[in-house]
């Protein structure tokens, strides 16, 4: 927690930082307040900025990789919405005054650099914020769009030069948007900071899903089950390749170092996996996730919708529960059940574990039912894994039967 805590006060320094040493010049009026608005504006992008190092360490210092692009999404917001109002406030202060002085200081059609430069970094900008929150894009495109916002603060900074040339205010800002960029483009788009794995291995427990067996070519990651890796996998002789980093949690986790990743076609990359083959250099980034790590000793129960059951199997596969664990594995009605027998074999075996199996529809009420069935609900904790949507009701569900928010656990894949 000490770690945590310690992540987000810097986080929140170095979005105040170029604001704060420049506020004591700064008048007590409109024009002041936008001028305000435009440093915080730009030392929260900064911040953002940060967050998008996905570094392991870095990521666990902030509670997660789920919980570090939380935040990395709130700063960005919080940036556009102090740099729009920076030129709303100042049109405010400049238009009583003439509408020929706030042309000057403010129409997009004038050919001074301090004009073109500003309009065209909150344009840019505000097309790099749309991108980032239209889900119907792909991922490919979207992981590419953040150029455009990347192109919005080099043009920003720009605009700082063109008004009111060097600064403390300014280099306090752009020394730290340095260090992600140069993150970005010089180690971690270059395979820096992953290890090197070989597909050795590939099975289909289902028509959607395959298991990818890696084998480590060097030092082998450390991992703990339920942890997450973001893999790279690159062209085989016939398989074309997914050189885009995505996560996918470890199912299984050998002596040797090897794994094992359960991916099922959700997307174009993870339908392109299907036809992987052995052979296939992958790199490896992480582990990531605390999910199912550092559990309070308490029964436990455990909801797995779909290959939301991941983290839970791996778990599984490397070591007997330790207190009483009721699993709810969900699946499709009429479809062949991945892992179904393994798991009656792992309770049989296990005496404080009980597997419920229970084919589903969209309508989530036999979950509701069966969870309502369970002894003293309130007094265990619960840990469920599916899509966003699914996440929602079943946590809103719990939330309306007096289970505490300390008690809930979830994990969310959608880094977007």
């Amino acid at each position: 927690m000490r770690s945590i805590a310690v992540s987000v006060i810097l986080v929140i320094f170095v979005a105040l930082l170029p604001a704060l040493t420049i506020v004591s010049s700064l008048s007590l009026n409109i024009q002041g307040i936008g001028l305000l608005l435009g440093w915080l504006g730009t030392g929260s992008f900064v911040a953002s900025l940060l967050l998008m190092i996905r570094e392991p360490y870095w990521a666990s210092c902030f509670g997660g990789l789920q919980q570090m692009y939380r935040w990395h999404h709130g700063m960005g917001v919080l940036s556009f919405v102090f740099l729009l109002m920076h030129p709303v406030l100042l049109t405010g202060y400049y238009l009583p005054l003439g509408a020929d002085i706030a042309e000057e200081y403010l129409s997009p059609l004038n050919p001074q650099s301090t004009n073109i430069l500003g309009w065209l970094a909150l344009v840019i900008f505000t097309l790099g914020m749309f991108t980032t929150f239209c889900l119907n894009f792909s991922y490919g495109f979207w992981r590419r769009s953040h150029i455009l916002l990347i192109l919005a603060i080099a043009l920003g900074f720009g605009h700082i030069w063109a008004v009111s040339g060097f600064s403390i205010s300014l280099a306090v800002a752009l020394l730290p948007a340095v260090v992600p960029v140069g993150w970005r483009l010089l180690h971690a788009d270059r395979s820096g900071d992953t290890l090197p794995y070989e597909v050795s291995a590939v099975n289909h427990p289902t028509e959607h899903i395959t298991e990818v067996n890696l084998r480590p070519l060097a030092k082998p990651i450390s991992i703990a089950p339920s942890q997450f890796v973001r893999a790279a996998f690159f062209k085989g002789s016939h398989f074309q390749g997914c050189g885009d980093f995505h996560p996918y949690t470890v199912s299984h986790i050998t002596k040797d170092g090897g794994l094992t990743l359960s991916i099922k076609a959700l997307g174009d990359c993870t339908w392109n996996i299907q036809s992987i083959e052995p052979g296939v250099a992958v790199r490896l980034q992480g582990p990531y996730g605390n999910f199912l790590l550092s559990r309070p000793i308490a029964p436990e129960i455990w909801i797995a919708a779909g290959i939301g059951l991941t983290p839970f199997l791996a778990l599984l596969r490397s070591q007997p529960v330790t207190q009483h664990t009721d699993m709810i594995y969900i699946h499709r009605e009429g479809e062949r059940v991945p892992y179904e027998e393994e798991l009656q074999m792992l309770a049989t075996s296990q005496s404080l574990l009980r597997i419920h199996s229970l084919p589903m529809t969209n309508d989530l009420t036999p979950l509701f039912i069966q969870l309502d069935s369970i002894d003293n609900l309130n007094k265990k904790g619960v840990y469920h894994r599916g899509p966003p949507p699914f996440k929602a009701k079943v946590t809103q569900w719990l939330r309306k039967h007096d289970m505490h928010r300390q008690q809930i656990h979830f994990e969310q894949f959608d880094f977007r």
